[in-house]
């Protein structure tokens, strides 16, 4: 008896998950010898301008998208979050239930970068230190 075509397609997408994890290394290599490149160039000649990098959207939010589920997903939930409950609850209110490791990982550093902007304008605040650090609205008030 043979495969189904579901089962063949799932063993395709697993080899080329798994060839794709296999090639993140070497890319990033490839942007560190990139940049220092760049480096190099700009040693030379500073007057010189490269031409940009091309900049790749986020597939999954739109721009200033995930600060305003973030924001809003804090003050539903009326107490302090860890990051990636909020990157977890942003990302399955897109329909993302359940995300890659990748797609978790950019999410919330996104959210990070985020959160370290709201707390230097005092929009949020770290309740917490370290690994159980959880973010929470300075509008609430949490001890």
């Amino acid at each position: 008896m043979g495969d189904s075509d579901l089962t063949k397609l799932r063993r395709a997408r697993a080899r080329v998950t798994m060839r794709i994890q296999l090639l993140e290394p070497q890319l990033a290599g490839y942007y560190a010898k990139l940049a220092e490149l760049e480096a190099q160039i700009h040693e030379i000649a500073p007057e010189l301008t490269l031409p940009p990098r091309r900049y790749a959207p986020n597939p999954h939010f739109a721009r200033g998208e995930l600060p305003r589920l973030a924001m809003d997903i804090l003050r539903r939930a009326g107490e302090p979050l860890a990051t990636r409950e909020v990157a977890v609850r942003a990302l399955a209110r897109k329909g993302i239930t359940l995300p890659d490791s990748r797609t978790l990982k950019v999410t919330r550093t996104r959210l990070q970068n985020v959160f370290s902007a709201w707390q230097k304008r005092g929009v949020s605040v770290n309740v917490g230190n370290g690994r159980t650090a959880k973010r929470a609205l300075a509008s609430a008030s949490f001890n």
